[in-house]
């Protein structure tokens, strides 16, 4: 794993208040620095304890969290932890563009992460524009997606970056799974072949909305990605099989719409509904 790939991650796990999966991520002493508290976490368990009250904590409140990938462009205090050039995120609630505190991490060699640092030192940052990196290998989905989580997150890695080994993602697309795509209010399209869904997704994928994926939580704590106008859901079998990809794009004004995701909940989620129940 490198630096850039815990990043989105955990950009993951914030977003949709979902620790899903980070103990594999980390090494058995990896630790959780607060620049403002100190030491918090003092190895994998503490560490994954005190990641698990914060998602919880953002979980309760519902509170929509906004993750960035970014990179320091200048230092202003001496003795401060990291300098120019290191990635980190930073990280706002209620889609607010002030930032409220940035996490780094740090990578061994094994590839996994030693250290999270939650820190409030003042630095000069620029934002990432993450879909020109110069190598691939920095912004694949590194593990078989096996839940919603997984998918959404690599649908949003996807997303964020353009860069994707397509065999490695469609591997795991089944010949029998589904894309219902709605564009504003046209009548929706379903592709049901693997192929197809292939075929369209080299297509989407390619669009670019000049918009960062946000992962957030509907009522039900269910996983919506949102970038730009268009919304995606993903929904599993009963073995953790990718079957349906629902897709819906907004096209009202900006005046016009009432809330984040377009009417994505009411018109394609009934129709998901329908559409398993006849297959």
């Amino acid at each position: 794993m490198t630096e850039i790939q815990a990043l989105l991650l955990i950009k993951s796990i914030l977003e949709s208040a979902d620790i899903h999966g980070i103990e594999h991520m980390l090494s058995e002493d990896c630790e959780y620095l607060s620049t403002g508290r100190g030491i918090i976490g003092r190895n994998r368990n503490e560490t994954v304890e005190f990641l698990s009250s914060m998602t919880e904590s953002i979980k309760a409140d519902n509170v929509s969290v906004t993750c960035k990938v970014m990179h320091i462009t200048d230092v202003y205090e001496e003795d401060a932890l990291f300098h120019e050039g290191r990635h980190g995120l930073t990280v706002s609630y209620e889609n607010n563009d002030n930032y409220v505190y940035m996490i780094f991490v740090d990578v061994n060699d094994k590839g996994l992460v030693d250290r999270i640092v939650s820190s409030q030192e003042n630095y000069s940052i620029e934002y990432d524009d993450l879909r020109f990196g110069a190598d691939e290998s920095e912004y694949a989905f590194i593990s078989a997606p096996a839940t919603v989580k997984d998918w959404i997150t690599a649908l949003s890695m996807w997303l964020e970056t353009a860069n994707v080994d397509i065999d490695d993602f469609y591997q795991y697309i089944d010949e029998d799974t589904r894309v219902v795509f709605q564009k504003g209010d046209a009548e929706s399209i379903t592709l049901e072949s693997g192929l197809d869904v292939e075929d369209y997704f080299d297509q989407l994928m390619n669009q670019h909305f000049d918009a960062v994926p946000h992962i957030i939580r509907d009522e039900e704590d269910g996983l919506i990605l949102t970038y730009g106008p268009m919304s995606a859901i993903a929904t599993l079998n009963e073995e953790g099989a990718l079957v349906l990809i629902s897709i819906y794009i907004d096209t009202r004004d900006e005046d016009e719409a009432t809330d984040e995701v377009g009417y994505i909940e009411e018109d394609l989620t009934k129709e998901t509904i329908i559409e398993e129940a006849l297959y």
